[in-house]
């Protein structure tokens, strides 16, 4: 593992300074390969290995190539929905892994729930002035609440497991992932609607490389 993470850092530093400077062909080239390092590492480091999570990490690559082309429009559904999916694979993975009953776990989702709601609601605000098409005036709160639906399910898995005493560590990493996972798609909304981020790809991609690393990795600790 201690050499996959050396390889995958290395990647990632790469990747990020195609981005900060512009150098486009080799962004487009190293993109694809950050998801594909990543669903390989779990398929051969996890066990057992949680078809969930490594379709959710597929769906992350499918969404990489897609969105490469962003001034393709024809690329940017099918991207985004192959995103949902994954989102919708990582909650499920994360509800299978909370200890405890669903009923003693309501009163803190619906605490996070609430947080939540705020926030998206708040970004939603901020951003749909600047969004002149009808359709992603509602697809993009849709699929930010989608993320935030993830973040809540992390955060009430990681208190389970506090209580618990049990993979709070890596608990921890997949709360931070998909806290990263929201911070990463805020950002590149607002690059695609106000379009007032510099180097726009650059804080994109720093969010989003360290979010789908550590919710691979707190998956693998987890377990089945």
């Amino acid at each position: 593992m201690t050499g996959f993470i050396i390889y995958f850092t290395l990647l990632s530093i790469a990747h990020l300074f195609f981005c900060y400077f512009g150098m486009h062909t080799l962004r487009k080239l190293t993109k694809p390969l950050l998801l594909l390092s990543l669903a390989a590492c779990y398929a051969c480091a996890a066990k057992p290995v949680d078809g969930a999570v490594l379709a959710a990490l597929i769906c992350g690559l499918a969404g990489d190539i897609l969105l490469i082309w962003e001034k393709n429009d024809k690329f940017f559904i099918p991207g985004a929905l192959s995103f949902t999916l994954g989102h919708g694979l990582y909650a499920l993975s994360i509800f299978r892994r909370t200890p405890g009953a669903t009923q003693s776990h309501l009163i803190t989702a619906a605490v996070f729930m609430a947080a939540y709601i705020a926030v998206v609601a708040y970004m939603s605000f901020r951003l749909e002035k600047h969004v002149d098409d009808k359709k992603f005036r509602v697809l993009m709160p849709v699929y930010l609440s989608i993320v935030a639906a993830v973040n809540v399910f992390a955060w009430v898995n990681l208190v389970a497991r506090i209580n618990s005493g049990e993979g709070q560590f890596y608990a921890a990493l997949i709360t931070l992932g998909s806290m990263l996972f929201l911070t990463s798609d805020t950002i590149l909304a607002r690059c695609m609607f106000v379009r007032d981020v510099e180097r726009p790809n650059f804080p994109v991609m720093i969010t989003y490389i360290p979010a789908q690393a550590l919710l691979c990795f707190g998956y693998i600790g987890l377990g089945a």
